[in-house]
């Protein structure tokens, strides 16, 4: 009779090694798969909205376009990024030297200005193979207006939607320069 209640045990035993194995293992695979799982860039949601009524081919003619002029500003964008990690770099130490810090800001915002530039002679050099419907979308969303730090101008209460933590929307063309209707 004691043979039966061992069995029994020893049955349970392996069970729930099995079962704990299993669930080491699925949870595993779960978070090595979530870790390759990049959130969406802020931009890709207004994308996605944007081109939801485009056929397959009219969203990868555009997303062909953006890429060929995103590869135009590329060099120049390096270039920036190199001098602000200078300029970083410089700010950290001592002595600290404004003029110097003030004059590599200036040079990078000059090459991001160039890529800027050459971005959207591409994009409007490019669009000539589009439908109207499509330059229409490029321009939009591409072509506009921005001004970054537009929150921090804004007086208390305006502009609930839009800056650090929460959407910024993009220019409202409603809006002038200083943020007045």
């Amino acid at each position: 009779m004691s043979s039966r209640p061992n069995w029994l045990l020893w049955a349970s035993v392996v069970l729930n090694v099995f079962l704990v194995a299993a669930m080491l293992g699925g949870a595993y695979v779960v978070q090595h798969h979530m870790r390759d799982v990049k959130p969406p860039m802020p931009i890709a949601a207004a994308w996605k909205d944007a081109t939801k009524d485009m056929t397959p081919e009219s969203r990868e003619r555009i997303t062909a376009l953006i890429k060929q002029a995103a590869l135009s500003g590329e060099p120049d964008m390096n270039k920036a990024r190199d001098l602000r990690a200078d300029a970083a770099k410089l700010a950290a130490s001592d002595p600290y030297d404004a003029a110097k810090i003030s004059a590599l800001s200036d040079e990078a915002r000059g090459y991001e200005d160039q890529a800027r530039a050459k971005v959207e002679n591409a994009l409007i050099q490019g669009m000539v193979v589009l439908s109207p419907a499509e330059r229409k979308l490029v321009a939009n969303h591409l072509l506009r207006a921005s001004f970054r730090f537009r929150f921090f101008l804004m007086k208390p209460g305006e502009g609930q939607n839009s800056g650090p933590g929460g959407p910024v929307s993009g220019h409202d063309p409603t809006l002038d320069h200083t943020g007045k209707p």
